[in-house]
């Protein structure tokens, strides 16, 4: 038994690279042609109606030998036809499912990063937000704390005017006591 010497890449690449050009020129200029013969209606009923002559002249063993060779060719033609257009579409919705999902996967990676970039805003906002609101807290409290300090200091002198004037009167009291006494002394 003969063993297979290893091939290398280098020419397994070629002949990957040579089978694929066959193949598009098998798919470009003769695959084509039994296809457009074989999905032709006259060629379809043609075939059918090769039965009847095939049921009438079924003594003669020449005409029903190439008949039914006929028969087998096309039906094997058919087969790898379909077979080989299905395997390329196949193919080809493999390929469109994978475009499909990078393309998700790009949109899916595209919408992160927006999602990502919205969420610094919106914490950017926040955060001038906060500071916003807590410098104008700040300046309403101030403000207060001035009126407060304002107000007491009004209100501390508006007491100490009281006491003074309460203080006058009592001197005065005293002075008009003194000044009746000594009236009365004198009367």
């Amino acid at each position: 038994m003969m063993q297979n010497a290893p091939t290398s890449n280098a020419s397994t690449a070629d002949n990957g690279s040579q089978m694929q050009r066959i193949n598009r020129f098998l798919d470009r200029y003769i695959l084509p042609y039994p296809v457009k013969y074989l999905t032709n209606r006259v060629t379809i009923l043609a075939t059918l109606c090769l039965l009847v002559p095939l049921i009438i002249f079924a003594n003669v063993e020449v005409f029903v030998l190439a008949a039914n060779s006929y028969l087998n060719v096309m039906s094997v033609v058919v087969s790898s036809t379909v077979l080989l257009y299905s395997t390329i579409s196949d193919a080809r919705d493999k390929a469109a499912m994978e475009r499909r999902e990078a393309i998700a996967q790009q949109h899916q990676q595209e919408m992160d990063k927006q999602l990502a970039a919205s969420a610094a805003a919106l914490d950017k906002i926040q955060s001038e937000l906060r500071q916003h609101v807590n410098t104008q807290l700040e300046a309403i409290q101030r403000i207060l704390i001035e009126r407060i300090d304002t107000n007491h200091t009004e209100i501390s002198a508006m007491q100490q005017a009281i006491i003074d004037s309460a203080n006058a009167q009592d001197k005065e009291v005293d002075t008009i006591k003194q000044m009746v006494a000594a009236i009365g002394k004198s009367s």
